[in-house]
């Protein structure tokens, strides 16, 4: 997978299938982005590090209490200008559909402000966005007192992973697949990551043993669940849990309330089955392999 695809017609455009390739050297201010558009304070603050102005996401569903395009506040008080585009417009994971297909679904103030509209495709809106890319792109930021003493303590704060037990074995538990590394090797996931492509591809990274998902509403070409295929070849057991029964991002709410929607062939084949709470499919995982 290419991590960074810049387009050569468009300056200061780069392309990411995942938040979780994006650098602290990006020089593009505009991303256009494969991930959700969920998140908190501490990843807007991330992506405003990385000298990003404006940025395209996926709405993910919406889901659960909006959680899918939570991130358009959190980008907003970074005086970021923030667009989710509809999960059945792009693929979730999937930044060159996003580019090519999206099209917007919600806007933040900022986007607001610039001209961009509900409908618009992505490709309309940063036609507009490069006319003023230069200018400030929010006119009355929230909070950005001390913004770089934030940011630097935002940056500690990220990547967290939790380790909890269920049954007396360690389940880890967090926000984003991409938070992992190569301790978690063998692990029990349960995350608030899309089940999309780019997703898999770190879990298959990292090897963990199972990994639990949010399905993004599924949408276009079943881009939300569509690495859990790949994951059983590699001997991955994976699941998604619906995204109106657990906020995407939030691993901790997968956990206590995800109710799974699909389930790949490894799952399948120690009884894991839709419907079935997330407690419920790791239980019968560790009882499968004690």
């Amino acid at each position: 997978m290419e991590k960074y695809l810049k387009m050569e017609l468009t300056q200061g455009v780069i392309l990411l299938d995942s938040l979780g390739d994006l650098q602290t050297g990006n020089t593009s201010p505009i991303l256009v982005c494969g991930s959700h558009c969920g998140g908190n304070r501490e990843l807007a603050g991330h992506v405003k590090n990385c000298n990003v102005q404006a940025v395209f996401l996926n709405n993910a569903g919406i889901g659960k209490n909006h959680a899918g395009i939570r991130g358009l506040l959190h980008y907003e008080a970074e005086g970021i200008l923030a667009c989710a585009v509809s999960h059945n417009s792009a693929e979730i994971g999937i930044a060159i559909d996003t580019w090519e297909s999206g099209i917007i679904s919600h806007t933040n103030r900022p986007a607001e402000a610039a001209g961009i509209r509900v409908g618009n495709s992505v490709k309309e809106a940063v036609a507009i966005i490069t006319a003023i890319i230069k200018k400030p792109l929010l006119n009355a930021k929230s909070d950005n007192t001390n913004l770089e003493q934030k940011n630097s303590a935002n940056n500690g704060e990220l990547k967290k992973q939790v380790q909890t037990q269920i049954d007396g074995v360690n389940i880890t538990v967090t926000d984003s697949i991409t938070f992992l590394n190569n301790s978690n090797a063998g692990n029990i996931v349960v995350c608030g990551s899309h089940g999309g492509m780019s997703a898999g591809h770190y879990a298959q990274k990292y090897g963990v043993q199972a990994v639990f998902f949010n399905d993004a509403g599924i949408g276009k070409n079943n881009a939300g669940v569509k690495s859990l295929e790949s994951l059983s070849s590699a001997g991955i057991l994976a699941c998604t849990v619906n995204c109106m029964s657990a906020e995407i991002f939030n691993g901790r709410d997968v956990l206590e309330n995800g109710i799974i929607s699909v389930c790949n062939q490894q799952a399948m084949d120690i009884n894991i089955s839709e419907n079935m709470t997330v407690q419920e499919a790791v239980k019968i995982l560790i009882n499968k392999t004690i």
